[in-house]
């Protein structure tokens, strides 16, 4: 990233801020000069452009433009969403892409229709890529307070699992990801006139990676298997033919620390998105017949779901019931 570079985001950050008003990210931005929050979007943003020109400096605007309520936590919440989208962008622009390979951002299919975040073209395919990211902070705090939590719709009843909680019961956020996969299909739809169109939904998580596992693949409900809670009018499972992959990105905590000064356990900046050996993402093949472009898959360092290697780990396996034990702090 040159300095001129560098200079010219800064610049375009801070005359968006100012001109939107409150801002949840102006003391990174703006109080304090080279902030390593507001830096390592800059320099994220700087990496998009260098393969994607403009893209990069598109999203650093939108996300500069978000605000303008005192404290209004939807607008954090959409800043979460935005940053997941910079995250995700530069990863795939900055794969392994054969020479000629272009990228648009926000494309359309039809004049009008639904726009997805991401088409690559290759000299010989194109991939289609969404991003979504739920609001969760409302979530956290009910994990935090709650002792007892349901991964998933359908395992343990409620009742069950209230007659045996201390307080009340964290109930799964089901309903976002169902909605997450309607939306791509749609988006998609367009897409795959093309027979050469590959599509990828990526969900980007906080830390509970099982939350979103337990909700695609538990075999009483997932949303990826044949029980599907969610049904067709015929009372079949809802399907997605559209959508050839989904990826589950365990990084929302690492924003919301990062933006709150707090130190992260093994990340040094918002966009770390980690290295190889570091707790992977996981990736969901919905067998549409349509591979997904390995160097994608690898820069999001995603391993699949059916993976012996991940069998070994609680977390990366669907859960029934989560107890939570409260934390003491008082010393022996």
């Amino acid at each position: 990233m040159t300095e001129d570079e560098y200079d010219r985001l800064v610049e375009l950050s801070m005359e968006t801020m100012m001109k939107t008003g409150f801002h949840w990210f102006q003391h990174q931005f703006i109080t304090v000069p080279h902030h390593l929050f507001a830096a390592s979007i800059l320099r994220a943003c700087a990496s998009i452009d260098r393969a994607a020109p403009d893209i990069g400096t598109d999203l650093l605007r939108e996300l500069s433009s978000i605000g303008g309520r005192d404290r209004h936590e939807p607008h954090y919440e959409q800043l979460l969403q935005k940053l997941s989208e910079i995250l995700v962008i530069e990863r795939i622009v900055s794969a392994s892409w054969p020479m000629g390979t272009t990228f648009e951002h926000e494309p359309s299919a039809i004049a009008g229709g639904p726009r997805p975040e991401l088409l690559v073209t290759t000299p010989t395919g194109r991939l289609v890529v969404e991003v979504k990211t739920p609001s969760l902070l409302q979530h956290i705090r009910n994990r935090a307070h709650n002792r007892t939590q349901l991964p998933y719709r359908g395992g343990l009843s409620r009742e069950l699992a209230g007659a045996s909680a201390e307080g009340g019961v964290t109930l799964p956020r089901d309903n976002p990801i169902l909605d997450f996969l309607r939306d791509a299909e749609r988006k998609f739809a367009g897409f795959r006139v093309d027979p050469n169109t590959a599509s990828l939904l990526v969900i980007v998580w906080d830390d509970h990676i099982y939350e979103p596992i337990s909700t695609l693949v538990n075999q009483g409900t997932g949303l990826l298997t044949p029980n599907s809670f969610a049904k067709r009018p015929d009372g079949q499972a809802l399907t997605f033919p559209n959508v050839d992959g989904v990826v589950a990105i365990r990084h929302m905590h690492y924003f919301i620390a990062a933006s709150r000064d707090v130190w992260m356990d093994w990340r040094s900046h918002a966009m770390d998105f980690g290295i190889d050996g570091d707790v992977p993402n996981v990736s969901f093949d919905l067998s549409n017949g349509r591979a997904l472009p390995q160097p994608v898959l690898e820069r999001l360092r995603a391993t699949p779901h059916e993976d012996p290697r991940l069998k070994i780990f609680a977390e990366y396996n669907p859960q029934d019931l989560v107890i939570w034990v409260p934390h003491s702090s008082s010393q022996r």
